[in-house]
């Protein structure tokens, strides 16, 4: 009994796992990969990165054949991983522009 109501209190005053700027990161990323066909699972990850690797500004617009934004290269970007939903142990990566909230780009594992 003291064993479940420990396990009640602690979903209480647990921490949220993500803030509310990354779970809107979050929101959209898994909005967007749903959008166009694909299958997720979990987060493994999401971070801010200042500089955009190369070849990864609008990856997912050229291998899915969409229209490629009229943005300018963002200064900052979460990059959200997700789980592949069909492939776990793969991964979907999206770069989402940290002032507009567009998805300006991503990656996959290989």
């Amino acid at each position: 009994m003291l064993g479940i109501v420990i396990f009640l209190l602690a979903g209480i005053f647990a921490t949220p796992k993500w803030s509310p700027e990354q779970e809107r990161a979050i929101e959209i990323g898994r909005e967007f990969f749903e959008g166009v066909g694909l299958q997720i699972g979990k987060v493994l990850s999401i971070d801010v990165i200042d500089e955009v690797p190369a070849g990864y500004l609008f990856y997912w617009h050229s291998a899915k054949r969409l229209e490629i934004p009229d943005v300018a290269e963002p200064e900052l970007c979460w990059v959200v991983r997700f789980e592949q939903g069909s492939n776990p142990g793969h991964w979907w990566g999206g770069l989402i522009d940290v002032n507009t909230g567009e998805v300006v780009g991503g990656m996959s594992c290989r």
